[in-house]
């Protein structure tokens, strides 16, 4: 039997109502509970994520919750890797509805398969991921039908 997206994170079910807050200038606010906006899109592009992109996260591996400071190492060490690589990428906090729970992520231009690999080396349970009009949630340490969303889309 195949573990399921919940059991690798209890966070799971709430992942599509996550409130994206994109560092781009100017900034970009995206609720993932909405289809994107033509204006949030055209921001988006403007901010220089024009392109598809994944939206990874180097904080709390396997939905285990890690201690600020070790997610601030995590976060730089991602930070640090994808720029040694040359990849053109984009902060972006990942927030509850309420704010009570973000985790500093990155919007990052690069192949959809790479991202995957990458945020599975990070231990962690799915991306998102930005195909020029729609976000999806894709698994990585598990494996799940990718999910476009809004979900009741």
């Amino acid at each position: 039997m195949k573990d399921t997206p919940d059991q690798h994170d209890p966070d799971w079910p709430r992942y599509p109502e996550t409130i994206l807050d994109f560092a781009t200038t100017p900034p970009v606010q995206i609720d993932l509970r909405e289809i994107p906006s033509d204006g949030a899109v055209a921001a988006l592009r403007a901010g220089g994520l024009g392109e598809p992109f994944a939206i990874i996260t180097a904080f709390d591996p396997r939905g285990e919750n890690l201690s600020p400071a070790e997610n601030e190492k995590r976060k730089r060490d991602l930070d640090k890797r994808l720029h040694a690589a040359g990849y053109r990428f984009e902060h972006v906090d990942c927030c509850s509805p309420d704010r009570s729970h973000c985790e500093c992520s990155v919007a990052v231009l690069m192949p959809q398969e790479k991202a995957i690999d990458l945020a599975r080396e990070l231990e962690q349970v799915a991306i998102f991921w930005f195909d020029g009009r729609r976000f999806w949630i894709l698994g990585a340490l598990v494996e799940t039908d990718p999910l476009m969303l809004p979900r009741s889309s």
